[in-house]
């Protein structure tokens, strides 16, 4: 087995999710992640990335090795306490369209409802609402927004929770390009851990500290997203050519993607 920093927020040793007679969806998967860090899973469809994220919650119990928090295995951390420190931003909510933009924010506060004064889960709310640019349409139903509105709507949700570790479901859904960039520079000046799942490429590298790459269920590549998005797996699992090219303008080093010839 590897040997994982023991200070970590999150490990993970060789886990596992296999049901008899079929193929493993999730095997020998290892990692760390540190306090503030913000790491990104990528991976074709099938891959295993959101099977991942619902073991991390506890949602789904694994096969196989084992889940730490802060030290901690996960299976031994009760819910509610689990609920106060890891906020998952899943890509199918079904949340009840009836209520209104800052009553769904406010769900994200039920961990702490007993703890807090109500000023104060009406304080951080409001910050959330705030912080994704929906605090004019706080009382507007949610069946009434947008695609991308109902997607700020819960990431303003798992803010409110006030976790130590987000993970994330692909949260640039159903978001025009300039609402991607915003949502995820918002995420990154938070500096709280997160992991997330991402299909655009070209969004990977300006927000990650480490990716990791899966296919059919194992890691592939982990590492910096240079290291990563240069690989030869990137060709072997995507099927596309990573290249680099410097702003005309500011001298960045910019990357984008090309299919391979087929």
């Amino acid at each position: 087995m590897n040997n994982l920093p023991t200070d970590s927020l999150l490990s993970v040793q060789n886990l596992s999710l296999a049901s008899p007679g079929k193929p493993p969806r999730i095997h020998g998967v290892t990692f760390a992640l540190q306090q503030d860090e913000s790491v990104t899973i990528i991976g074709p469809n099938g891959s295993g990335k959101s099977t991942l994220l619902r073991l991390l919650t506890g949602e789904l119990k694994p096969s196989g090795g084992e889940i730490r928090f802060q030290g901690t295995p996960l299976s031994t951390i009760k819910p509610h306490q689990r609920a106060r420190s890891i906020a998952l931003l899943s890509q199918h909510d079904n949340a009840d369209l009836r209520l209104k933009v800052n009553e769904y924010v406010a769900l994200g506060r039920l961990p702490w409802q007993a703890d807090s004064l109500p000023s104060e889960h009406l304080r951080i709310v409001a910050k959330a609402m705030d912080d994704v640019g929906l605090h004019s349409l706080q009382h507007v139903p949610l069946g009434n927004l947008s695609g991308g509105e109902r997607q700020r709507a819960g990431f303003a949700r798992v803010l409110a929770q006030q976790p130590m570790l987000l993970l994330l479901d692909e949260p640039t859904n159903h978001l025009d390009p300039l609402a991607r960039h915003q949502l995820l520079s918002l995420i990154h000046k938070k500096k709280i851990a997160t992991l997330k799942v991402l299909h655009d490429l070209e969004l990977v590298q300006p927000f990650s500290h480490q990716v990791i790459m899966m296919n059919q269920g194992k890691i592939v590549c982990h590492g910096s997203p240079d290291a990563v998005l240069e690989s030869v797996h990137l060709q072997q699992v995507f099927g596309m050519k990573s290249l680099q090219a410097r702003h005309p303008e500011t001298g960045k080093a910019l990357r984008f993607f090309e299919a391979l010839p087929t």
